[in-house]
């Protein structure tokens, strides 16, 4: 019974993806943007090895999100607007954030790769032997990729041709730098040996100057977010909450008045701390990556934690004075 149930459940699936292809096909895919970015989203998907089916996810992302703005009648308005923003951001953004994190764990083992194929090399093995003596450990998504290249040259498939499209499919363009030299080596007849080590030693220098620049850059990038995003919305608050307690200290006569200035600096309050959130966000992300592309999954997720202290704050600051 289990298993029926769960037969069906693919038929539906497939069948819901069938149709979603279908009406896409028929209508937005032949907007040419989208239809780039649907095919790019694909790519990404299915190179970050998410088990989940394009369209479903994208179906998903916007059910969540008509979900999350439906809840603005419930809860804050500004905040369901933000969970809407976090929720496509997710769904949207997430293939590229794992797909970029493949990326980066393939380059960071990329050295200890080429050390190993370097070795074997100095043993007396061909490329071929060091190929498969490589792809015995586990280097991660480098790992796949070597097994994959070894069924395509015992299929009959060149070495240069294989790890040609290794590193094409791999979007690493530092692996594609190292399979134009090593290819280029190797059909030189020149030191083959001397070149993986030279790079490997070459790749792990980037990585380590990498490595420092996070660590001394760690108390910058901790000060921007926490400023940013922890005592700016808390002043905010605070000085919200200040301009209540003197409009009620002010008497019933000014109360209308009043009670429509503060709503006008709580909008600009709102409107400040969500700009300056996103950019402490990007600024804070490119002082410790180096990469504005890293900071778009995190902006959503300042916003909301900047947007929750401030209402917080502004909103239970005159309890806590006991007013």
């Amino acid at each position: 019974m289990p298993s029926n149930l769960g037969q069906r459940f693919s038929e539906l699936l497939e069948r819901l993806n069938y149709a979603l292809k279908d009406i896409a096909n028929r209508t937005i895919l032949k907007i040419r943007p989208i239809a780039i970015f649907w095919r790019k989203y694909v790519e990404m998907v299915e190179f970050s090895e998410i088990k989940i089916n394009p369209a479903v996810l994208v179906l998903t992302t916007l059910i969540g999100i008509f979900m999350v703005v439906l809840l603005g009648s419930v809860i804050d308005l500004t905040l369901s607007f933000l969970l809407a923003i976090l929720v496509a951001d997710l769904g949207f953004g997430l293939p590229f954030f794992l797909a970029d994190k493949k990326i980066d764990d393939i380059e960071a083992r990329l050295p200890d790769v080429l050390h190993h194929i370097g070795t074997t090399l100095k043993t007396g093995g061909t490329i071929e032997i060091a190929l498969r003596e490589t792809s015995k450990i586990n280097y991660g998504p480098i790992t796949r990729g070597l097994k994959t290249m070894l069924r395509e040259i015992n299929e009959g498939k060149t070495f240069e041709d294989s790890f040609r499209d290794f590193a094409v499919e791999s979007r690493s363009g530092m692996l594609r730098k190292v399979a134009i030299i090593v290819i280029a080596a190797k059909k030189s007849g020149g030191a083959l040996l001397d070149t993986l080590t030279a790079m490997a030693e070459d790749i792990r220098a980037v990585y380590r100057l990498k490595r420092e620049r996070k660590t001394k850059t760690l108390m910058q990038f901790l000060f921007i977010l926490v400023a940013g995003l922890g005592v700016a919305p808390f002043v905010f608050g605070i000085v919200k909450s200040v301009l209540e307690i003197l409009s009620k200290i002010g008497g019933e006569a000014g109360m209308a008045e009043a009670t429509g200035l503060i709503a006008q600096f709580n909008f600009l309050f709102k409107a400040y701390l969500i700009i300056a959130a996103a950019l402490i966000v990007l600024s804070a992300t490119q002082v410790r990556e180096g990469r504005l592309s890293k900071s778009i999954l995190y902006i959503p997720i300042g916003l909301i934690v900047t947007y929750v202290i401030y209402v917080f704050v502004s909103s239970s600051f005159i309890s806590m004075l006991g007013g």
